[in-house]
């Protein structure tokens, strides 16, 4: 089981990407707190809402409508030889997607389109309704694979979503790009 940002699809910095005065670290603890961040990442708020929100809740010194321009760019692209890495794999293991994000990422530049084909089962946050690192989101997505914790392979790059995986059972993994995803492959048997 893949994250999508950060391990398949390349993140522009954070700090960059919105012209923030925080540590990466910062930022993303941050971000996977944000009541509205939750609220537009579970599908329940609108791209405009979501957007004034952000400016008041951070403080920024923009005005929404330049936060959906920097938010629309903080994706970046799919890291080189993702899509192959993802087809040598899912010729031998079952591969699913599990990611916190919203449709104005996963429909940008054809992302959902290239990736989507490359899983059995794809676990979208606006569409499912649950988030990371809460357990319920882990626990509905082990219980529509109908397996056992022990069984899944996780692989994210945000601590607090792995150590959320790993507390369900799942075997979890940090990972960042696609030569840190191909260490960790190796790690449990993958070979790719």
């Amino acid at each position: 089981m893949f994250d999508l940002g950060g391990v398949l699809l390349h993140l522009n910095g954070p700090r960059e990407a919105f012209d923030l005065q925080m540590t990466e670290d910062e930022f993303l603890d941050r971000w996977i707190h944000s009541p509205s961040v939750r609220d537009f990442e579970r599908g329940t708020l609108d791209e405009e809402s979501f957007a004034r929100n952000m400016v008041d809740e951070a403080g920024l010194p923009y005005d929404w409508r330049e936060f959906i321009e920097k938010f629309n760019a903080w994706p970046d692209k799919l890291y080189p030889g993702i899509l192959e890495l993802l087809d040598d794999v899912a010729s031998t293991h079952r591969c699913t997607l599990l990611s916190n994000t919203n449709a104005m990422h996963w429909e940008r530049a054809g992302i959902g389109d290239e990736l989507s084909p490359r899983f059995e089962q794809v676990f979208l946050s606006y569409v499912t309704g649950r988030l990371k690192p809460d357990a319920d989101a882990f626990r509905m997505v082990q219980k529509e694979l109908g397996c056992e914790a022990h069984q899944i392979v996780f692989f994210d790059d945000n601590p607090a979503n792995v150590e959320a995986a790993s507390d369900c059972g799942w075997r979890s993994f940090a990972t960042k790009g696609i030569d840190e995803l191909r260490d960790k492959l190796k790690l449990v048997g993958v070979t790719v």
